[in-house]
C-alpha cells in the first residue's frame, strides 16, 4: 500500500536531509577496547582548543578562497581538516556541544542533555547552580517597573561545572600533572566551564566584564586589571561595516537586506545598543557583533601571558570558545552577509592567534583543535525561496493542542476541564524538544506514563509540523543503522531511558526539517535538531606531526578527546568512547 502523499513527501524531505551524512551515521556507541590511547610524554607544551560556536560545517569550503593563507587556509593546509564532521546525537545545543568536545562522549553519557531542561519540579540550567554567585559581585539590578510590588528578586546562579558526570581532558590532565594549568574563556559561561571539568585554574566569560562564579573561588588579578583598563568600551560608537571591501558579499552569501532577519537590517549597524554611554544594552551589542570575538581574543592573549601558558615541560590546556558567531547567526541566519563577514573576520583572528602562539610558545610546540558546537538552520524566508516546505512552529502552541488532546482523552483529576492549572495539566513543562508529564497528575487519575507517552506520540505524529515523536520506551529499542534521525535522537537521552524523567522528558519531539520552533512574530534562525545542518561542524587540528590537509574520513567532535589526550600522553577521560582518527592514528 502506497503511503499518502503528505507522508511520502515527509519521508523523501527527512531522508534527503539526513543522506547529506555521506553514510556516516554513528548509530552506537563504539566498543571501549577499540578506543586506545597510551600514556606517554607529551608532545607539546599547549593544546589549545578553538571553538567558534555554530561555525557550521560547510562554512569553510565554500568560503575557502577567501581566507588567505594564515588563518584557516593554515589549518586547513598545514594541519588536517575533516570535512565530515557530524554531531551523534540529537539535541545541537551550546551545552552539550561544549560537554562532548574534551569529554570523548554524547549526552546520554556525560549528562548534559540540552542548555536548559526540568526536573523535578524545576528549571534547570546546565552550567549554573544557585549554590554559587558571580564573581566580581554584579552590581544591583535596575528594579522591573512592571514587577509585583512584592515579588521576589532571584538572585543570578553563579557558573559550575557540577552537572557534567564525566570526566574531560582537563580532569585526567590535572590528575596526571598537578602543576598543568587550565583556563577556559569565552563569552558564554557554559562554553567556558563545561570543556575545563571539575577542576581548572579558571573559567572565565563576559558579563560585560569578565566574570567567574564563587565556585572558581578566586578573580585572577590579571582579569581584574583588563576589566579596569576599560579595553570592552573601545567599539562603543563605531560602526560594524564590512570586513572586506574588494569583495561582492551578495555573490558569496546574499543580499544585505533578507526578510526574517532581526537586528538593524543592512550595513553599517551601530554600536552603541541605542544608549549614550556604554551599559548592558551595548554589551549585548558587542556580543552580537564579530568585536565580541575581538575583545575575547585580546583576553585570550593576556591570560597566556599572564599565566606562562606553554612555558615549561609541563603542559597546559587552554580553551577558548568564541560566541559573537552564534549570536550573529540566530539574528541574521547563515546566508547572511553578517554571517559571512563574521567568518571573515574569524579566519583573522584565527590567524592572529597562531602568529601569537607561534611567537609567545613556540612553532611545533603547541597543538590546536578547531570545531563548533553546532551548525544553524537556514532563516524560513530564505527556506522558502528556495522552494524548500519551512515554517516558524510555537512550541506553545504544541504544548496547548496537546494538552487539550490529552484532556479531552483522559479526563483529568476533578473530571474534564479544558482550562488547565498547574493541577490538573497532564504537561507539566514543555522544554523542546521533550514534553515532561505532571507526574501527580499520573498519580491522581492512575494513568501510567506509558500509557499517556503513547497518546501522546500518537497524536504529535499527526501534526503536519512534527516529523517524529519517541516515547521513552521507543528510544530504548534499537534502531536500523540507516534512521541517522532516530539514532541521533537516542543518544540526547540520559542513561535509564525506561525510569522516569530525569533531565530528559516523557516524549521527544521531531520538528519537520527546517522548521523552527519559535514564537510565530519571532525573526532569525535557530539550532538543536537532529538535522545535518545542524549536526555538520568543521573539525581540524594542527601541530606537530599532524599532516594531510582536506580528509574525507567520517568523524566526529568527540575524537577531539582521543587527539589531545594522545597528543599530551594522556590516557582517556573516563567515558570517552570515540577513537582517534584513522587519518591521525599513525603521527
Amino acid at each position: 500500500m502506497r503511503p499518502p502523499v503528505a507522508l511520502a513527501s515527509l519521508l523523501l524531505t527527512v531522508a534527503v536531509v539526513a543522506g547529506l551524512a555521506t553514510a556516516y551515521t554513528n548509530t552506537s556507541p563504539l566498543a571501549l577496547p577499540a578506543v586506545v590511547v597510551e600514556p606517554g610524554k607529551s608532545r607539546v607544551k599547549l593544546a589549545v582548543l578553538v571553538v567558534f560556536d555554530q561555525l557550521r560545517g560547510d562554512y569553510l569550503e565554500k568560503w575557502r578562497g577567501l581566507f588567505g593563507k594564515d588563518g584557516f587556509a593554515r589549518l586547513q593546509n598545514e594541519g588536517v581538516w575533516f570535512t565530515h564532521c557530524y554531531y551523534p546525537y540529537g539535541i545541537t545545543s551550546t551545552g552539550p556541544g561544549h560537554a562532548s568536545m574534551l569529554t570523548g562522549t554524547c549526552p546520554d553519557r556525560h549528562g548534559i542533555v540540552n542548555n536548559n531542561w526540568f526536573e523535578r519540579g524545576e528549571d534547570v540550567y546546565c552550567a549554573g547552580s544557585p549554590r554559587y554567585t558571580i564573581v566580581p559581585t554584579p552590581p544591583p539590578a535596575k528594579p522591573d517597573p512592571k514587577a509585583k510590588p512584592d515579588a521576589k528578586v532571584k538572585a543570578p546562579s553563579g557558573g559550575t561545572p557540577e552537572r557534567l558526570l564525566a570526566e574531560t581532558v582537563a580532569d585526567v590532565l590535572r590528575a596526571t600533572h598537578p602543576k598543568a594549568k587550565v583556563f577556559g574563556l569565552s563569552l558564554k559561561d557554559r562554553s567556558a566551564i563545561l570543556p575545563t571539568g571539575k577542576r581548572p585554574d579558571g573559567a572565565y566569560w563576559f558579563d560585560g566584564r569578565f566574570v567567574t562564579s564563587t565556585y572558581y573561588e578566586q578573580l585572577h588579578p590579571w582579569v581584574a586589571a583588563f576589566n579596569k583598563s576599560g579595553s570592552a568600551d573601545r567599539w562603543f560608537g563605531r560602526d560594524w561595516t564590512r570586513f572586506r571591501t574588494d569583495i561582492d558579499y551578495e555573490k558569496w552569501s546574499g543580499p544585505d537586506d533578507v526578510p526574517g532577519e532581526g537586528g538593524s537590517r543592512v550595513f553599517p549597524h551601530q554600536m552603541t545598543g541605542g544608549k549614550a554611554t556604554p551599559g548592558k544594552e551595548y554589551y549585548d551589542t558587542l556580543a552580537n557583533s564579530p568585536f565580541g570575538n575581538d575583545l575575547l581574543l585580546e583576553f585570550t592573549k593576556k591570560c597566556v601571558l599572564a599565566e606562562n601558558l606553554g612555558a615549561d615541560d609541563v603542559p597546559d590546556l587552554l580553551v577558548v570558545s568564541f560566541s559573537s558567531n552564534d549570536l550573529i547567526g540566530h539574528t541574521w541566519g547563515p546566508d547572511s552577509q553578517e554571517v559571512l563577514d563574521a567568518t571573515l573576520r574569524s579566519n583573522a583572528q584565527m590567524a592572529e592567534l597562531l602568529a601569537f602562539l607561534d611567537t609567545n610558545v613556540g612553532r611545533g610546540q603547541y597543538l590546536m583543535g578547531v570545531t563548533a558546537d553546532h551548525g544553524i538552520c537556514p532563516l524560513v524566508e530564505v527556506s522558502e525561496t528556495r522552494g524548500i516546505d519551512a515554517k516558524r512552529i510555537s512550541p506553545a502552541a504544541i504544548q496547548k493542542d496537546l494538552e487539550y488532546h490529552l484532556t479531552t482523552k483522559f479526563g483529568s483529576a476533578g473530571g474534564i476541564s479544558l482550562v488547565p492549572t498547574k493541577q490538573t495539566a497532564w504537561i507539566e513543562s514543555l522544554v523542546f524538544p521533550w514534553v515532561y508529564f505532571n507526574p501527580k497528575l499520573l498519580a491522581a487519575t492512575g494513568k501510567s506514563r506509558g500509557e499517556v507517552a503513547a497518546a501522546t506520540t500518537a497524536y504529535l505524529r499527526s501534526r503536519s509540523d512534527v516529523a517524529r515523536a519517541f516515547t521513552r520506551i521507543d528510544l530504548a529499542a534499537n534502531f536500523p543503522a540507516d534512521d541517522i534521525v532516530a539514532n541521533r535522537v537516542k543518544r540526547s537521552v540520559w542513561e535509564a531511558p525506561t525510569q522516569a524523567a530525569e533531565r530528559c522528558g516523557d516524549v521527544y519531539i521531531v520538528q519537520r526539517p527546517y522548521y523552527l520552533p519559535s514564537k510565530p512574530i519571532d525573526t532569525g534562525t535557530t539550532h538543536g535538531s537532529p538535522y545535518n545542518y545542524d549536526t555538520h561542524v568543521p573539525l581540524l587540528f594542527y601541530g606537530p606531526g599532524i599532516t594531510g590537509g582536506a580528509n574525507s574520513e567520517p568523524t566526529t567532535p568527540q575524537a577531539t578527546a582521543a587527539v589531545f589526550s594522545k597528543w599530551l600522553g594522556l590516557r582517556l577521560p573516563n567515558r570517552a568512547e570515540f577513537p582517534v582518527p584513522v587519518a591521525l592514528e599513525g603521527k
